[in-house]
């Protein structure tokens, strides 16, 4: 099992559970972000799992020693909830958005000093 398979289903496992079983496109997709360094187009259904494949590609580059991971949304909404996932995919992240002008300098100070690792922008 290669390091892309490996964070893939430590993030599964975190995020849902001890059964939960990495898709076969989930990991070719993760692979060829972490070992083929290839940018990746992931167009799926809402609840397939895409989530899964940016954590476990960020979880295993930051285990390599990269820096983080930027994630550009349309979707406000969903923001929120995708920071309570990465933090279950013992990821820190955080948000930039419109609605939380106050929390900029404190993120990108933690940008700036390797703390996270993943910034979601909206």
């Amino acid at each position: 099992m290669g390091p892309a398979e490996l964070h893939l289903r430590q993030v599964l496992v975190a995020m849902a559970g001890p059964a939960a079983q990495p898709r076969a496109d989930q990991t070719a997709a993760v692979a060829a972000l972490v070992e083929q360094r290839a940018r990746v187009l992931v167009v799926q259904a809402t609840g397939w799992g895409k989530s899964a494949v940016y954590w476990a590609a960020t979880s295993a580059l930051r285990a390599e020693g990269k820096g983080p991971t930027l994630i550009v949304s349309p979707l406000l909404a969903l923001m929120r909830d995708q920071v309570s996932a990465a933090r279950r995919a013992g990821l820190n992240a955080a948000t930039v958005n419109s609605t939380n002008l106050e929390d900029w300098d404190a993120v990108f100070d933690d940008i700036a000093g390797n703390r996270l690792d993943a910034l979601l922008v909206s």
